[in-house]
């Protein structure tokens, strides 16, 4: 039982209220590339923090709980780099002074998966920007287009007019529908890219994008920043402001809710974005199968793109809270 024990593949840790008194070597080379705290990984265990709690100084308190099957739960380790991976944990009970803990990375399968998931990402995403590219040709051809040719017609026809009154009328008209044209093309530019998040930051830039969905959508709103306005790496506001974007309009689509919260902080290097409704919710695993779940799948890929992190807990009928976490600060950020 002993060598069998050193010569396990998981890494393995003998418990003893809640102190490791024996581990195998996988276990002393697991703990030397992703360093962590033992009490943290068995609060994952217990269902007392979320998979991302072993990377965390501090508990963010996210609300991200489960009764995790303590035979297989998920966790996240982090190297001394920064690089997160996903692992699988399993803690047994051998008696009431012992438990053995055993960590183990991703099976084959998994890892398969989630090539077969990146596989349907990029298929999304080039689709995604075809809808874009399509919806924009609409809009330039049905908006922009029309309006000017209707400009240009109105425009023309003043060599004919001969009566200065009617002139007047005339140029007041074209006047007015230049005003008009002018809103659409910088709505236009608005979608494409929100001028308030370059020339503002990411605090106005969400304020003035909620304003205007609660305008269009009727439902209200409430966000909290518990961050003074300062600015973040680009690429920290652009991925904040789309994950928002993303989750608002799925809740405001999907979970028939009249109100939304949301909060923006920063702690332990790492800027927190939470978006809760109290709507309908879903079954994530069933909607990951399906289509709807890739916006989720973008916004994770997004998310991961500069080392951060998507969590999403939902349950039928008490709502969905989509937590984004994101390194301030990380290797390749200027």
């Amino acid at each position: 039982m002993e060598k069998l024990f050193e010569e396990a593949k998981d890494a393995l840790f003998l418990i003893e209220e809640n102190k490791c008194i024996k581990q195998n070597n996988a276990a002393s080379e697991l703990a030397t590339d992703y360093p962590f705290t033992l009490e943290k990984v068995l609060e994952i265990a217990r269902g007392e923090g979320c998979m991302l709690h072993s990377t965390m100084e501090k508990c963010l308190d996210c609300e991200v709980r489960a009764d995790w099957d303590q035979a297989a739960f998920p966790l996240i380790l982090e190297d001394s780099k920064g690089r997160q991976e996903q692992f699988s944990g399993s803690y047994t009970v051998i008696n009431q002074q012992n438990a053995l803990l055993s960590i183990r990375r991703l099976a084959l399968q998994d890892r398969l998966q989630q090539v077969i998931q990146n596989k349907r990402l990029i298929e999304y995403v080039n689709q995604a920007h075809e809808n874009e590219r399509r919806a924009l040709s609409q809009e330039l051809h049905d908006g922009l287009a029309q309006s000017i040719y209707s400009l240009m017609l109105e425009t023309r026809q003043l060599k004919w007019n001969e009566e200065s009154e009617d002139l007047a009328t005339k140029l007041q008209k074209i006047d007015e529908d230049f005003v008009a044209l002018l809103g659409e093309v910088k709505q236009l530019a608005i979608d494409l890219r929100p001028t308030a998040l370059d020339d503002l930051g990411l605090v106005p830039a969400i304020e003035t994008l909620l304003h205007r969905l609660t305008e269009t959508t009727g439902i209200a709103i409430h966000f909290i920043p518990m961050i003074e306005n300062k600015r973040f790496p680009d690429s920290v506001e652009t991925i904040t402001y789309r994950v928002l974007q993303e989750s608002v309009m799925n809740s405001v689509k999907h979970a028939s809710v009249d109100e939304l919260w949301v909060t923006l902080s920063e702690q332990a290097a790492r800027l927190i974005l939470a978006v809760r409704d109290h709507g309908k919710g879903f079954d994530l695993q069933q909607m990951n199968e399906h289509s709807q779940g890739l916006g989720l799948l973008n916004m994770q890929e997004r998310a991961e793109s500069i080392g951060g992190h998507l969590i999403v807990h939902s349950e039928k009928a008490e709502g969905t809270t989509v937590t984004l976490q994101l390194p301030i600060q990380w290797e390749g950020v200027k």
